[in-house]
């Protein structure tokens, strides 16, 4: 497990979200969730083992948001409110952590959003995000 990883489950456990890491036998079963559960379900085989870390922090998003039911993750554009405002918080999960020992002047979007192998079309909420992250932190 990466430290990535680790950093968002080691949240999600602050946060009273239990979760499962499962092997399932296909690498592309998505990770899930159950939000009236309060648990996430990664698929610890996942074929792209970098991105694991975002999409903890998009399950636990769900049940910070008070979505209802049970959600599967996926990599590709969707319309849905629910699954934006869920990206939009994992990326505010995400940042801080990927970011806390690096200045400003060295922040790289394009770094952060392939180390993470977060999708592409997230790009704008990712830069925005970052941007919000710097103004924040100079101003304490």
């Amino acid at each position: 497990m990466n430290e990535m990883l680790a950093n968002v489950l080691n949240y999600a456990y602050d946060h009273n979200i239990s979760y499962s890491m499962v092997p399932f036998d296909n690498s592309e079963t998505p990770p899930t969730c159950n939000t009236e559960l309060r648990l996430i379900v990664l698929n610890s085989n996942w074929y792209q083992p970098n991105e694991m870390a975002f999409q903890a922090a998009h399950e636990c998003s769900h049940v910070l948001n008070g979505d209802r039911g049970k959600f599967k993750y996926s990599n590709f554009y969707s319309k849905s409110r629910t699954e934006g405002n869920a990206n939009k918080r994992a990326l505010s999960i995400v940042i801080p952590m990927y970011f806390k020992d690096i200045e400003a002047d060295e922040a790289n979007l394009f770094q952060f959003m392939n180390d993470l192998a977060i999708p592409s079309w997230l790009e704008d909420d990712a830069s925005s995000s970052i941007n919000s992250y710097y103004q924040r932190n100079l101003l304490i």
